[in-house]
């Protein structure tokens, strides 16, 4: 057991993230701890950090990360950042200096590698010349439909395969829930920027009940969907039909996803996916006959018996099908989900097979016209990588931008969703979230509504 003795710091959290890079929750502890070392505290696998007592944090993280390095013999490419929005200081920094300056600065502030320094600065590039207004005048909203055909086993997100009754138990639930932000968000004035229903499948649901869903939310919110960016995932492509997504294109939707996550039919079979490649293909065939504007497609590095030949296979057909938007995950292994009951330490392997996939990815869709756009990392990824979103020029995500910038309200409706306020005097969010159980939701749906009431205190 490592013992990592951080001195002048009142919270270990960020250290404790940092070891995590570099080595198992159960191999080290790290302690805030006043003073001067103790010899007895020392032993051969006890370090103390920070000895000359300084009071910068990200000069002590540098000293911890060059300890773990030296230990482990790694250098992870995002160097000490460790926070799930790696844009949001790269953009802190080039409010005050150039995208040039900034990759400079994140360099050297983080110890990020070049390449990942360089990502940020096309990312940061890209915002800056192609997303206008201030965030927080308008808001968002998110909507959660809980169900799928099967759960993947990478899964951890409010998913489940449910009967169709249940199905229209939650709808009807849901469409109350809808009617009541829609009343609050009148009284107060709310103008939307962007509506993102996602789960789960959406699509799961029927074509009359995807009707009913998009209608009653043009009609609380007195929208017509075709005036704002409102996307619906249609990821799961056994849930697509002709029928459903006239449907949606009636109603003024003008964007859907479609997810494969891979193009194999063997690795969809081994995450627990109930149908093939072929399905996607259809999928997209019959999303590009009835008109969407944009389709978007996510990808996995790192699904289970997956080479950098495969991945490359997938990604090219993407950009073959013409996707406009192009999602390129690392996966992450969390908790509830059958890959980490199976092997807590999945994400530990293979993480230069998935970094060579990320770089692939990039060289791709650089080549392809496609431009970085958007950024998040997530705990337990493999290789403590990231998921970037790419998109053909001008047809980016603005939802997908203003959640991970952190300074917009998201109107979170549905069980599974998570809504944030956003209070701009003081730059701080506030999270009002929705029990993430689709029964729960219903069994207490009383209190589901009293929430909605906390986005107008």
């Amino acid at each position: 057991m490592y013992r990592f003795y951080i001195n002048n710091i009142d919270d270990d959290y960020h250290f404790m993230e940092l070891a995590r890079v570099f080595l198992p929750d159960d191999s080290f502890e790290t302690i805030a701890y006043g003073g001067r070392p103790v010899a007895h505290l020392l032993g051969s696998d006890s370090y103390f950090v920070n000895e000359k007592g300084s009071n910068d944090r990200e000069k002590i993280k540098r000293e911890f990360y060059e300890l773990l390095s030296g230990i482990t013999g790694m250098r992870p490419p995002w160097g000490t950042l460790t926070g799930v929005r790696p844009l949001k200081p790269a953009l802190e920094i080039c409010r005050e200096s150039s995208v040039d300056e900034m990759e400079r600065i994140i360099k050297d502030r983080y110890l990020m590698s070049a390449p990942k320094a360089s990502l940020l600065a096309d990312i940061a590039d890209y915002q800056i010349r192609n997303v206008t207004g201030v965030p927080w005048e308008k808001v968002s909203m998110y909507i959660g439909i809980p169900f799928c055909p099967t759960r993947c086993a990478y899964c951890s997100f409010a998913s489940n395969v449910a009967p169709a009754e249940e199905h229209e138990v939650y709808l009807k639930n849901l469409l109350k829930e809808i009617s009541y932000a829609g009343r609050l968000a009148e009284e107060n004035r709310t103008e939307l920027e962007s509506i993102y229903i996602g789960g789960g499948t959406p699509t799961t649901l029927s074509s009359a009940q995807l009707d009913r869903l998009i209608g009653s939310v043009s009609d609380a919110f007195s929208i017509d969907p075709a005036a704002l960016e409102f996307t619906v995932e249609a990821g799961r492509p056994d849930t697509i039909t002709k029928e459903k997504l006239d449907t949606l294109k009636r109603l003024g939707i003008s964007r859907i996803s479609i997810n494969p996550q891979s193009m194999k039919d063997r690795t969809l079979k081994l995450i627990g996916r109930d149908h093939s490649a072929d399905d996607i293909r259809e999928g997209f065939r019959i999303a590009r006959e009835t008109g969407f504007d944009v389709i978007n497609a996510d990808l996995i590095a790192g699904l289970p018996e997956e080479n950098e030949d495969d991945f490359e296979a997938s990604l090219r057909e993407m950009i073959d099908l013409g996707a406009e938007n192009i999602t390129v995950h690392t996966l992450s292994v969390k908790r509830g989900s059958r890959l980490r009951e199976n092997d807590p330490a999945y994400f530990r392997h293979n993480a230069e097979t998935v970094s060579n996939m990320l770089d692939l990815s990039r060289e791709m869709l650089s080549a392809a016209g496609y431009r970085p756009y958007y950024i998040y990392r997530q705990k337990h990824q493999i290789g403590a990588l990231e998921n970037v979103g790419w998109c053909l020029p001008g047809k980016h995500s603005i939802y997908n931008i203003r959640i991970m910038e952190d300074r917009q309200t998201i109107i979170g409706l549905g069980a599974g969703a998570v809504g944030k306020v956003y209070h701009p005097d003081e730059d701080r969010l506030e999270r009002i979230a929705n029990v993430s159980n689709y029964k729960i939701y219903s069994e207490r749906f009383d209190e589901m509504i009293s929430r909605k009431n906390e986005y107008y205190k």
